[in-house]
Formats: structure tokens, C-alpha cells, sequence
């Protein structure tokens, strides 16, 4: 359950139809109805009564409106509490983070500054991982994503964001014979991945050191395939069907929802990596590098619940409520 989900449900609610409810938000119809559908299939609890009309909450739907606009209250006045008294500073930041992570918080992280902080200018700048953590190093960035801690010489602001799922991924339809029997498997021990030619970024990149570290620890060797420099490149490769490429889910979610590509699981063991977010030692005390910092673990966890960003989220203080139960609904 998430946010966006809760938002769908009562102004669907509220306008008595879907097709009101999708003007109101200025949403797609069909991405209304498959969030209402996923909604009541994890419930289990059907919430609408459905006709030529419009819809009608059931009684399950009238009690699960209370808790929806309940968590919903809560989580904005969570929002005011933590960052309502700096809606006024002013300020440029710069972030610093790879492409996949762009991918997954660049666009609602800049629709939260543009509504709640519109005084606050951010710049994105994308690198490869040992790139970032040299521009933190050098100070010519204000924030940074990195994938392994970053030694200042003072106490800085530094906290573990995620622990990011790896995932294999293969285009729906895939081209090169070779693939075919991939295109059925859900699951992947890693050492299969040695009879594969696989996307990969060059040596000093976190993901490729994390696996190669696998394969030595396997006793394999891997059959790395240059990528292109730019993520979107590699995955329309993917998609096409004439590649397969290592990523978290948060540089490929986009393509996943579109039914483009297709993510395996890697196990024996299983893959992920340590997403940390760390604050320039000299911008420690700024109050707009400060609000971003804050934006970002919330955007994180929210991306998260959406499953965009699958893995561990580490940093709970965003998290969203826990699940309600069927029974929790139908007691009241």
C-alpha cells in the first residue's frame, strides 16, 4: 500500500467515478483503476460497489476511507512538523548521484522543492560512482549518493538510505538465440552468469567491482560487455532484446511497468549494495542543503513503498505505515 494509492482511492471516492476522479487529478484513467485493482486484491476487501453509474464505497470501503484519510493527515502533518518552519530558505544545491538513482528521484524529488520549497534551486550532476565521491571529496558538489561510506577528515552528515536489490534484465522479446532460455527463468544462481555476455560499466565503477568481487569469491570469471556511457542507451539495447545488463530496479523501474524488460532475481547469493547519502562537510550547516537532504530521504522511502526502489530500505524515518490487515478494516 502507498501513498499514491490512498490518494486514488478517495478521490475516487469522493467523485463517485473513476473517470471523476482521473480529472480531478489530471491521472490516466487505467493507472486509476490498476491502483484501485492492486489496492483491493492486497486488502483482500472489496471497496467499491462498480455499475454503469459510477461506483459506490461498500461498508468495508466506508471504514477503510477513515484509516485512509487518517494516514494520509498523518503523513502531511509529519511533512509540516519536519520541514514546514524552512519553507522560505533560499539556496542552490548541487547533488551528485549515479544515473540509476537519478532515474528513481529526480523527478519527484524536484515536484516536492517546486511545491514546498520553490526558493530552492537544485542541480543534478551524474557520474559514475568513484567520480561522485571525488566531487564530495573536492567539495564541488553540496550532497552526494555514493555506494560505500566516504572517509572526511571531521564528523559530517552521512546516513545509509537503502539496501538496493540487484537484479538481471532481459528484454521481453528477446533476439539473440541465447537468451531464450533465460526469457523463463524467474531466478538466477550467479554463477550461471558467467555463460552470458552482460552489459556492464568499467572496472572502477562500484557495480562492476561488487561483481567481479562475486565471481572471484564463485571461482568464475564473467564476460563483461562495454556499456555505452549513458544508461537509457544500454537499456533500449536491453529492451530491443540484444543485451542483458545488472541494475537495481531503480534504474529500470520505468521499463519494468511498461512490460519492456523483465528482472530476474540473482541468487547464491543473492545481490544488493548499500545506497549511502552523505553532506559536504562544508555545507553541514546549510539550512537549504539541509531541506534537500531531508527531501531525499523521503522520496526514497516513497519510491520504495511504490517498489520502484526495491531492496531494504535502512533509513526508517520516512517509512510509511505498516500495512493495515483485512481484520483491522472490517473491526474498525
Amino acid at each position: 500500500m502507498n501513498t499514491k494509492q490512498l490518494q486514488y482511492f478517495l478521490a475516487t471516492a469522493e467523485q463517485g467515478s473513476i473517470t471523476g476522479a482521473a480529472r480531478e487529478l489530471d491521472v490516466a484513467q487505467p493507472a486509476i483503476s490498476l491502483q484501485l485493482a492492486n489496492l483491493e486484491h492486497e486488502l483482500k476487501i472489496k471497496l467499491f460497489e462498480r455499475d454503469f453509474r459510477g461506483v459506490e464505497l461498500t461498508g468495508a470501503g466506508l471504514k477503510f476511507e477513515q484509516h485512509a484519510r487518517l494516514i494520509l493527515a498523518q503523513i502531511q502533518t509529519a511533512k509540516t512538523e519536519l520541514l514546514g518552519s524552512k519553507k522560505d530558505c533560499k539556496g542552490h544545491v548541487v547533488i551528485g548521484l549515479s544515473q540509476s538513482s537519478c532515474n528513481v528521484l529526480s523527478v519527484e524529488l524536484l515536484t516536492e522543492l517546486e511545491h514546498r520549497f520553490a526558493n530552492i534551486e537544485l542541480t543534478f550532476r551524474i557520474g559514475p560512482s568513484h567520480t561522485v565521491e571525488q566531487w564530495l571529496v573536492d567539495n564541488q558538489i553540496d550532497l552526494a549518493l555514493c555506494y560505500k561510506p566516504v572517509q572526511f577528515n571531521s564528523a559530517a552528515t552521512s546516513i545509509t538510505l537503502i539496501r538496493e536489490s540487484l537484479y538481471l534484465y532481459i528484454s521481453r522479446h528477446p533476439k539473440n538465440p541465447a537468451y531464450s532460455e533465460l526469457a523463463l527463468y524467474g531466478a538466477l544462481p550467479f554463477s550461471e552468469l558467467q555463460h552470458y555476455d552482460i552489459f556492464m560499466p568499467d572496472d572502477q565503477d562500484a557495480l562492476s567491482m561488487l561483481l567481479h568481487k562475486h565471481a572471484r569469491q564463485g571461482g568464475i570469471k564473467l564476460k563483461p560487455k562495454g556499456d555505452f556511457g549513458q544508461l537509457m542507451t544500454t537499456l533500449h539495447y536491453v529492451s530491443q532484446g540484444f543485451g542483458l545488463v545488472v541494475l537495481p530496479s531503480s534504474g529500470a523501474f520505468h521499463l519494468e511497468s511498461s512490460n519492456q524488460i523483465r528482472a530476474i532475481n540473482i541468487v547464491q547469493p543473492d545481490l544488493y549494495r548499500e545506497v549511502y547519502l552523505h553532506v559536504a562537510e562544508r555545507k553541514s550547516q546549510d539550512q537549504a542543503v539541509n531541506v534537500v537532504f531531508e527531501l531525499i530521504r523521503e522520496v526514497t522511502a516513497n519510491v520504495h513503498s511504490n517498489q520502484f526502489w526495491r531492496g531494504t530500505l535502512i533509513d526508517k524515518k520516512y517509512a510509511h505505515p505498516l500495512r493495515l490487515t483485512r481484520e483491522a478494516l472490517v473491526t474498525g
